[in-house]
C-alpha cells in the first residue's frame, strides 16, 4: 500500500449550482518516509480542493454507480 494512491469526493451542499464538495488525491495512502522523507507523501500527486466542480463529479459517480449497480444495459462499459 506504500506505493498505492487514492482519491475521494466527499459532497459538501446540494444543487447544481450552489452545491459544493471537496475533491482530493493522496499518494501513496501509507506514508513512506524513506522515499518522501520531509511529508511521508508525494507532495505533486497529493492535492486537495474544494468547489462546484467536485459536487459535479460526485453527482456523476452516485448515478453511474447506481446505473451498475442495478445492471441497467451499458453497465459494463462503466469502469471501476
Amino acid at each position: 500500500m506504500a506505493r498505492m494512491g487514492a482519491a475521494c469526493v466527499a459532497s459538501a451542499g446540494t444543487g447544481l449550482r450552489t452545491g459544493s464538495a471537496a475533491a482530493m488525491t493522496m499518494m501513496p495512502v501509507v506514508p513512506d518516509f524513506e522515499r518522501y522523507p520531509e511529508t511521508g507523501r508525494s507532495l505533486e500527486e497529493t492535492r486537495g480542493e474544494i468547489g462546484l466542480s467536485g459536487h459535479w463529479a460526485k453527482l456523476m459517480l452516485h448515478h453511474l454507480f447506481l446505473h451498475k449497480a442495478k445492471a441497467r444495459p451499458g453497465w459494463q462499459f462503466i469502469p471501476e
